[in-house]
């Protein structure tokens, strides 16, 4: 009855504009990281590593953002905080204005904004999934379609800030877009009022919530068992155990999952951050450069609104298509490296800008669709964690294959090869349970 009534509840597709707000604001320029600070290292002498390992760092953050929700969920609502993200967020916005060198990056965009969006990223789906069942891959394509729609342009916008208001101006700019997280956190609103487990008779005896959750716990049954005996390192391990919800890392599906998507993800993401450099390498010119991005984005659009056209009429396996999505990925990825002419660029840069889109509207879905919508938020923040180690741990490497060979092939050829986890790792996931 539940579900019947927050499925058709009109409120859901407000959730779903606060979720576009969100991204757009949220890290929208981040494929144009390429752009932005392109003549920004050149003058500061920075190098390729420091860019990556700050994109390192804010993968790591978004996982830590996504524990911290999770602990804030236990006793406030979602949208508490979401605000609380979207302050952190604009917070490392506005003081990345002031950096002198990419170095700095670490903190103003790595830990704040990583944090920040970390927190508010969770909230979004999670208000998405409690609002849509049935309809969730189409909810969540549209919402990818739209973010397509404005991602489109951004390239071109970044280009023209830079020519006109120059790279600090540029910065504040992008700062002053990112307070639109407000109010599309504002719209992250559920009807569930949360339960809280208090035994009768303590509101009589004077003893607080605290000293009932140590003293405490109930049994399946819902029967008050004393719990007095845990020894303080006891009472720690579990509240840890709790925090992080480690006990969904049991299901071995869940984790091979995370484990797959983690290395696409973080392969995705640092492809297509790096790629205008690739380009300046290359020798395209600027204009060039913001136009095939705009071609990807543009085709990442028209593979969102595919996908939901096809989930709005038939059933989509969110799990075959990433991986459909991720084997082709690997193969065009290669081919790409193979050509520096700019029509073919422009070409495999569009194909690989719709096998984004599915990658992005099935990602968060994989997650989503396999565990409970109460374990959604320590569930998504577990599956972040993953992706953030790997990014923290592979992203400086990355750089530093860039830095050795004074080339940035080679490290999009280690980009390409993060695909195989995901490749090999599901298949025998598939023939062990078969």
């Amino acid at each position: 009855m539940e579900k019947k009534k927050t499925e058709g509840n009109a409120w859901g597709y407000l959730v779903g504009l606060g979720t576009v707000i969100t991204f757009i604001a949220g890290i929208g320029h981040v494929n144009s990281f390429g752009l932005i600070y392109h003549d920004f290292m050149n003058d500061t002498n920075s190098t390729a590593k420091s860019l990556t390992s700050a994109y390192g760092v804010f993968s790591i953050m978004l996982a830590i953002g996504g524990i911290i929700l999770n602990n804030i969920n236990k006793k406030r609502p979602l949208r508490t905080g979401g605000l609380i993200g979207a302050t952190l967020l604009t917070i490392g916005s506005f003081l990345t204005i002031f950096i002198t060198n990419t170095n700095q990056l670490l903190f103003t965009f790595g830990i704040l904004q990583g944090i920040g969006f970390g927190i508010v990223v969770p909230v979004c789906y999670s208000t998405l999934n409690y609002y849509f069942v049935k309809k969730r891959t189409t909810v969540m394509s549209l919402c990818k379609a739209a973010q397509g729609i404005l991602l489109m342009w951004y390239p071109q916008l970044i280009k023209n800030m830079i020519s006109t208001y120059g790279f600090r101006g540029t910065l504040l700019v992008v700062a002053g877009i990112s307070l639109h997280v407000y109010p599309g956190m504002l719209t992250m609103q559920t009807e569930e009022v949360k339960p809280r487990k208090i035994a009768r008779d303590n509101i009589e005896n004077g003893i607080t919530s605290n000293e009932v959750e140590d003293l405490l716990c109930i049994n399946n049954n819902n029967e008050v068992v004393v719990n007095a005996n845990k020894t303080l390192c006891q009472k720690i391990s579990d509240k840890l155990m709790d925090v992080l919800n480690v006990k969904i890392l049991r299901d071995i599906i869940f984790c091979n999952i995370c484990i797959g998507q983690s290395f696409v993800n973080f392969s995705d993401l640092t492809f297509f951050m790096l790629q205008p450099m690739l380009l300046f390498q290359y020798g395209y010119k600027k204009t060039d450069i913001a136009v095939c991005i705009s071609i990807g984005a543009a085709a990442d659009l028209i593979g969102r609104c595919i996908l939901a056209l096809i989930s709005s009429m038939a059933n989509v396996n969110t799990r075959c298509l990433f991986y459909i999505a991720t084997l082709f990925t690997f193969f065009i990825r290669i081919v790409m490296l193979q050509i520096t002419e700019y029509t073919w660029m422009a070409t495999v840069t569009g194909i690989l800008g719709v096998l984004r889109a599915w990658l992005h509207v099935t990602s968060p879905l994989l997650i989503s669709n396999h565990v409970e919508h109460k374990d959604f938020p320590g569930a998504y923040a577990l599956s972040m964690l993953a992706t953030g180690t790997v990014n923290v741990t592979f992203s400086p490497l990355i750089g530093l294959l860039k830095d050795v060979y004074h080339d940035y092939v080679p490290a999009f050829y280690a980009l390409t090869v993060c695909c195989v986890p995901c490749l090999v790792l599901w298949p025998i996931e598939y023939i062990v349970k078969k």
